[in-house]
């Protein structure tokens, strides 16, 4: 009697991840000024606003496909879209050296602390490939289909989870430094 040899897995790419910065132009020359206008013109999230943000729209599909006694998978692919929205501000004349130092601290603060929000996502789109490398085959298509669906939505819901601890632990980056210290 012959046994039949597992199935080698699809090539599973790695995760497509396009990375994109926007930027909302803001005036003023001291804190008050500038903190009015990012309030008013920052990222708006339902009723919040925020000076700099990041929105990861990930996408991951694929197919599934009897062979023989197993069902595999067939063109997996995962991508990852990373939109950060910063504020640009450009010093009219006369400002005070000290105001644009602080801004310029400000600025790495919130590119820091926005950073580690893209890694969180591109670490959620990593981790959703490797899903699908180890678990590339099933008895069943339907059982293949359902495990890697649930077991991706919890990958999603970890990554959520994350992001709301980043914050949390860092008041929204301001203990990185997302704030302005006068």
């Amino acid at each position: 009697m012959f046994a039949t040899p597992p199935l080698p897995p699809p090539a599973i790419p790695a995760p497509v991840i396009q990375e994109e910065v926007r930027y909302y132009a803001i005036e003023g020359r001291n804190e008050p000024e500038l903190v009015a206008q990012m309030n008013t013109k920052g990222y708006a999230s339902g009723s919040d606003r925020y000076w700099a943000y990041t929105s990861p729209q990930l996408t991951w599909n694929f197919d599934v496909k009897d062979v023989g006694s197993s069902c595999v998978l067939v063109d997996p692919k995962v991508s990852l879209t990373i939109t950060t929205t910063l504020p640009s501000w450009t010093p009219p004349p006369g400002t005070s050296a000290t105001v644009v130092a602080k801004w310029h601290e400000l600025g790495r603060a919130m590119r820091h602390h926005e950073g580690e929000h893209a890694e969180i996502a591109r670490t959620m789109a990593g981790a959703l490939v490797a899903l699908m490398r180890e678990h590339h085959a099933d008895v069943s298509c339907d059982h293949l289909n359902a495990f890697l669906q649930a077991k991706g939505k919890v990958i999603m819901q970890r990554a959520d989870a994350a992001g709301i601890r980043l914050d949390a632990q860092t008041r929204h980056g301001a203990s990185e430094g997302v704030a302005l210290r006068w």
